[in-house]
């Protein structure tokens, strides 16, 4: 075999790759690309070499010069990878990949772990259940105080942390995991306590009505003195506001609920 040969092999073999090759010259002139990269670019091969590579575009943008870049072509609707290498002789060689199934299949991903993480029931830094999980257990009870008119009380549970974040702003964590403890220690067997919130606890009372949920508020805020923190933020402490709602015909979800954000706002002032 001869020389001519090899280098004619090779340059078949280039040619058939599945992903774009494009050489420019120092002068950043299009010197040579296979057909896998005029394909991706949509200029047929006599009309890209000799080119200056600043009036080619890829997927409507102007070529790399150095690293690489991810772009997206909106005429074909295909995800598209540029790598640049550069040689001794100031030479650039583009590396141009169909990324599209890739990208399709990381975005599946994202989805997939999006939709994991709106069924978790449970709060990540508590244990405790968050918002869906007591939404679901809250529809519940206001169901079976429509039908047998049982006493249904709940409570938002806000924790002011300006006194502590002035000082420790990166510190605020413990605070809401002492208060889910404080909290729940206070709490009857049959009491549900969820993190509604960031900085908002929800509490459902069953069977409680209206002067029996006061008198356990009263309690929580008599002795909110006693919450324990980590030592490192030493005398300060959270301020806890209340809001209650006590249920009554006609009331759903999100009419006691905004029963006791009103209680909450008039509470604390806000």
């Amino acid at each position: 075999m001869t020389q001519a040969d090899s280098v004619k092999i090779d340059h078949t073999l280039l040619e058939g790759l599945p992903f774009g090759l494009l050489l420019i010259s120092p002068d950043d002139r299009m010197v040579w690309a296979n057909n896998k990269a005029t394909e991706l670019i949509g200029v047929p091969p006599a009309e890209l070499i000799g080119r200056p590579a600043s009036e080619i575009s890829l997927a409507g943008q102007p070529l790399p010069d150095t690293e690489h870049r991810l772009l997206y072509d909106d005429d074909s609707g295909h995800w598209l990878r540029c790598d640049v290498f550069a040689d001794g002789g100031d030479r650039r060689l583009l590396v141009l990949t169909d990324v599209s199934a890739q990208e399709k299949l990381a975005e599946e991903n994202a989805r997939l772990q999006q939709q994991v993480h709106d069924l978790q029931l449970t709060d990540e830094l508590t244990g405790l259940p968050n918002k869906r999980a007591i939404s679901q257990a809250l529809d519940l009870h206001i169901s079976r105080s429509r039908r047998y008119e049982n006493p249904l009380s709940i409570v938002l549970v806000h924790v002011d942390m300006h006194p502590i974040a002035d000082v420790q702003p990166l510190s605020v964590n413990p605070v809401v995991l002492s208060v889910s403890r404080f909290l729940r220690d206070r709490l009857r067997w049959v009491d549900q306590i969820a993190r509604w919130d960031e900085q908002v606890f929800l509490l459902v009372l069953p069977e409680t009505d209206e002067t029996d949920a006061s008198g356990l508020l009263k309690k929580v805020d008599n002795e909110q003195e006693h919450l324990s923190l980590p030592a490192s933020f030493g005398a300060l402490r959270p301020r806890l506001t209340f809001g209650m709602a006590c249920w009554g015909k006609g009331d759903d979800i999100r009419t006691l609920l905004g029963k006791a954000l009103q209680d909450l706002r008039e509470t604390s002032g806000t």
